[in-house]
């Protein structure tokens, strides 16, 4: 291909006649800039996704987890709130209707900070943020929520994206 046909053309994506790499440099420019626009789309996308806030229902904890739950819950927990959640006197109902009507519009860390911070009443704070975590595991398998496969996080930040909306 010539000066005659498409010459500008040749020479954008060839260089200019006698460069015989400026081609191949600018072809590596524009492949570079699409590569990180390609990237720059699929981590906004990843970032909103990761941001979108769930809900409890939408399996947010493992079955594994809500088992290691379990044994916490009897051991620390059972005597005041009852060996199905049901709760005990002045102690609230883990479960339940009157349980989900309370915590209706907020996020699983305010859940997780309460519990982790005033609970067991025995000894307010004692449980480890993985004990509280797993605590909240087997609490949501015992409301017939759904597990997955990703465990219940032991951190404040991730549980503030999980509703009890449903």
């Amino acid at each position: 291909m010539g000066q005659g046909q498409g010459g500008s053309r040749w020479i954008r994506w060839h260089g200019k006649p006698g460069d015989e790499t400026g081609g191949v440099d600018e072809m590596r420019r524009i492949v570079s800039v699409v590569m990180a626009g390609a990237l720059g789309v699929v981590l906004l996308a990843a970032s909103t996704q990761a941001q979108a806030p769930k809900s409890v229902a939408a399996g947010v904890y493992t079955a594994e987890q809500a088992k290691r739950g379990e044994a916490v819950y009897k051991e620390q927990c059972a005597a005041c709130h009852g060996d199905n959640l049901e709760g005990s006197g002045p102690m609230p109902a883990l479960a339940g209707p009157d349980f989900a009507k309370s915590w209706k519009g907020k996020t699983v860390a305010d859940l997780f900070e309460k519990t982790h911070s005033s609970m067991p009443a025995t000894a307010p704070g004692s449980l480890t943020e993985k004990q509280t975590a797993d605590v909240l595991a087997y609490m949501f398998s015992m409301a017939k929520l759904p597990a997955g496969s990703t465990e219940l996080a032991a951190a404040v930040e991730p549980l503030k994206q999980i509703t009890f909306d449903q």
